[in-house]
């Protein structure tokens, strides 16, 4: 083991990307790198990064920051309750920690939005702690590296790779173990094509050596997405339209849309949303327009009616917010809002 976790070092040292968060030590920017790179893609993820970073340099600017101008920053990655966390995690650290960021795996994880992976990954590369950094790609790798049969996502299979992968640490910095292991799987050990004649755990694989990369990792089949129905109106009054902010919870809290009816069907038409507003007034209906927006646990099939009231004939309901399409355009918004408004 010893001798395979050194060819994995010298790999890592000699072949893996240059990104920014790989070039510090400081676990506010490792913290921030780690919760953007969670479901985002590393292309994408990096021009969100040095925005982040550029804006709020350090925990303290974070924790000062309206969470509008957070949530606005992060407009795009999805996932939004990250960005959420972030913020309420930097207060606690302000308020709570007098602005010194824990230092150890146990006590990273009770920072609001992190879990084991992130408090591993913070805890061995800022801080040098021999502890697992367990992301979707070192399971992977894992699972073929040790024959590890249990179902990729049960309980079972994290404490096993657990403890094989902490007690292979002894032998290894725990930063560059980590680092190395992630980069296998994102770079070489991938689900499909594994390259295994370049891969620096190639020797000491067993599923390479019992020809079984293409039966592990086992995974349970995922469930399929939920269909869900959304109505949407766009209401113009002059240059103003409608918007509100949705609620604490569900997905997209605290981002801003059209006015919105939740339906489970997909026979809604204009009359009966209007109706549930109570609207009466006369609407120009200028256009309408269907979308299909794609979550992880949902699929969205979403109808924006695009409607005109006559001058100063402004509808009232509790939440709504008339603004001009600059001013909404400025607030925190989900992507199929984006969408619908550069329709407009």
């Amino acid at each position: 083991m010893q001798i395979v976790i050194q060819t994995l070092s010298r790999w890592y040292n000699l072949e893996s990307r240059d990104l920014p968060w790989r070039r510090t030590r400081d676990p506010y920017c490792i913290w921030i790198s780690e919760i953007i790179l969670q479901q985002t893609r590393v292309a994408q993820g990096l021009a969100y990064y040095e925005r982040f970073v550029g804006q709020f340099p350090d925990i303290q600017s974070l924790a000062q920051a309206d969470e509008a101008d957070v949530l606005k920053l992060w407009q795009g990655l999805g996932y939004y309750s990250r960005a959420r966390n972030l913020h309420k995690a930097s207060r606690m650290v302000m308020n709570e920690l007098g602005g010194v960021f824990p230092s150890t795996f146990q006590d990273i994880q009770q920072l609001p939005g992190v879990g084991l992976y992130t408090a591993g990954a913070i805890a061995s590369f800022a801080f040098g702690e021999k502890v697992p950094a367990i992301d979707g790609n070192v399971k992977r790798v894992g699972a073929r590296f040790f024959g590890l049969v249990e179902d990729i996502q049960s309980q079972a299979f994290q404490k096993k790779l657990f403890s094989l992968l902490k007690d292979a640490m002894v032998f290894a910095d725990a930063n560059v173990f980590n680092q190395a292991m992630i980069e296998v799987g994102a770079t070489v050990c991938s689900p499909t094509q594994p390259q295994c004649d370049v891969c620096p755990l190639a020797d000491g694989c067993l599923a390479r050596l019992q020809q079984l990369q293409k039966q592990l990792p086992v995974s349970r089949k995922k469930q399929k997405p939920l269909s869900k129905f959304h109505y949407y109106v766009d209401i113009r009054c002059g240059d103003h339209h409608v918007v509100v902010r949705r609620p604490d919870t569900g997905i997209w809290s605290h981002l801003h849309e059209f006015p919105l009816i939740e339906g489970d069907t997909a026979d809604w038409d204009l009359d009966a949303v209007l109706g549930r507003w109570g609207i009466v007034e006369k609407i120009i209906v200028e256009g309408e327009k269907t979308f299909k927006h794609q979550l992880t646990h949902q699929t969205i099939h979403a109808k924006c009616w695009y409607l005109c009231l006559p001058s100063n004939k402004f509808v009232k309901n509790d939440g709504w917010q008339w603004l001009e399409k600059d001013a909404i355009l400025s607030l925190p918004l989900h992507r199929l809002m984006e969408k619908m408004i550069r329709f407009t």
